[in-house]
C-alpha cells in the first residue's frame, strides 16, 4: 500500500535490494518520489514471468508491512515484518497472521506489551526498534516552516491547521471538511489531507465533491486540500494544530508535540465506536484502553455542545497546555524514544543474523 512506502524505503536506502509491488498507484508514486531506486513490478496473473517474482525468488530475506502469508510462502528468503502505521489494534487474531515472519520489528512498548500477553501460544523473534517512518520527518524550525509554507501557497505569518481523517466510510472527511473551510478563522491557514485510500483512488462521486471543496477552498484562501501530493511529514511539521479521527496521523504528529484536536465524529471514530470495534475482534479490555488514551491528548469536537470549528480551534490552542504532559506520556508510551534511528537498527540487525550467515 501508498502508505508502507516511507517504511519500507527506509530500509531499502540501508540495505539495497529491491522494491516490489503489484498496485498500480503505489507503483506511480514510488517511480515519481524514489526514482533512484530500484523496483520491480509483480504481476499475479503473469507471476512467474513478472520482474518482481524474480526478485523475491531469488531473495535472501523479503522486508514488508503486511501479512501477504499466501503470496509469500512459495519464497524461501527470510521474512521480515515492520509496520508503516502505529497498529493501535494489534491483536491475538492480527498476531495469528504474522506466524509466518521471521522477525517482527516493532515500534514501541504498546506493541511489546500486547505481544507479551500471546506469547506462550505465539512465539515470535522480535526486536523493538521504534518508527520508521521517523526518518523521513524534517526538523522543526522556522526555516523549515517558512519554505514549506511557501512552497504551498500559504501565509507564513499565520498559524496551521491540519485535518487528517480515517478512510472513507469510516471518518469524518463527509461530516467536517466542508464545515471546516466555512467555519474556520481567517487568522489561520487550512490543509485538509483525505485518507490516502480515497484521494489515490477517488470513486466518481468523489471527484464532484473533490472539485466543489476545491472551490469553495480558493474563495477562503490559504486553504489547500491535499490529495497525497505534499511529503505527509511535511504537513505534520508545519501543523500548529491537526484535527483527527484519532488515528495514525495523531498519534505520529505526537513527535511535534503537536495540539490535537479529535473529532469524535463518523462512523469509527468516536470513543465509545471505537471501543466496540475493537471488542468486536475481540481486543484485550486492558489494550483497548492504552489505545483509548490518545483521547486524553486534546480537545474532543464531538463533545463541545454549541461550538463551531473556529470556536474549537481557538480552544484548543488556548488550552493546548493542559494536555501536554498526556501528549508526552502518550509518545513516550507507543513510540519510545524521539529519535529517528529505527531503520538503522532494523538494517543492523537484518545484516547481521539474516543476511551474512553461513
Amino acid at each position: 500500500m501508498y502508505q508502507a512506502i516511507p517504511s519500507l524505503v527506509t530500509i531499502q536506502r540501508e540495505l539495497g535490494g529491491t522494491f516490489v509491488c503489484g498496485r498500480g498507484s503505489t507503483t506511480r508514486y514510488f517511480k515519481k518520489e524514489y526514482p533512484e531506486l530500484d523496483f520491480a513490478r509483480f504481476n499475479k496473473r503473469l507471476k512467474r514471468f513478472s520482474a518482481g517474482h524474480k526478485a523475491m525468488w531469488g531473495a535472501d530475506c523479503i522486508v514488508t508491512g503486511s501479512p501477504y502469508k499466501s503470496l509469500l510462502s512459495p519464497y524461501t528468503a527470510k521474512k521480515m515484518m515492520v509496520f508503516h502505521g502505529t497498529y493501535a489494534g494489534l491483536t491475538a487474531n492480527v498476531l495469528e497472521q504474522l506466524k509466518h515472519f521471521d522477525h517482527l520489528f516493532l515500534i514501541g512498548n504498546r506493541m511489546e506489551k500486547i505481544l507479551l500477553k500471546y506469547k506462550q501460544q505465539l512465539d515470535f523473534n522480535y526486536t523493538k526498534t521504534g518508527f520508521l517512518p521517523f526518518a523521513n520527518f524534517p526538523d522543526k524550525n522556522e526555516e523549515n516552516r517558512r519554505l514549506i509554507l511557501e512552497f504551498l501557497g500559504l501565509d507564513v505569518s499565520l498559524k496551521t491547521v491540519v485535518y487528517c481523517p480515517t478512510r472513507r466510510g469510516h471518518g469524518s472527511w463527509e461530516i467536517c471538511a466542508e464545515a471546516l473551510i466555512n467555519s474556520l478563522s481567517a487568522k489561520y491557514n487550512l490543509i485538509l489531507r483525505p485518507h490516502p485510500s480515497q484521494s489515490m483512488n477517488l470513486r466518481w462521486h468523489e471527484k464532484s465533491s473533490i472539485k466543489n471543496l476545491q472551490t469553495i477552498a480558493k474563495k477562503r484562501g490559504n486553504t489547500l486540500i491535499d490529495m497525497a501530493e505534499v511529503h505527509f511529514p511535511d504537513l505534520l511539521m508545519i501543523a500548529d494544530l491537526l484535527i483527527s479521527d484519532a488515528n495514525s496521523p495523531a498519534e505520529e504528529s505526537l513527535f511535534y508535540d503537536t495540539p490535537q484536536i479529535l473529532t469524535g465524529l463518523g462512523k469509527s471514530s468516536s470513543y465509545e465506536e471505537i471501543r466496540n470495534i475493537w471488542l468486536a475482534y475481540n481486543a484485550d479490555e486492558e489494550d483497548i484502553e492504552d489505545c483509548l488514551e490518545i483521547f486524553s491528548c486534546g480537545l474532543v469536537f464531538a463533545d463541545e455542545k454549541g461550538l463551531d470549528w473556529g470556536e474549537a480551534v481557538d480552544k484548543a490552542l488556548l488550552e493546548e497546555g493542559e494536555y501536554a504532559e498526556n501528549r508526552r506520556d502518550y509518545f513516550e508510551f507507543v513510540f519510545g524514544e524521539r529519535d529517528k534511528g529505527a531503520a538503522h537498527r532494523v538494517a543492523k540487525i537484518i545484516q547481521s543474523e539474516y543476511l551474512y550467515k553461513d
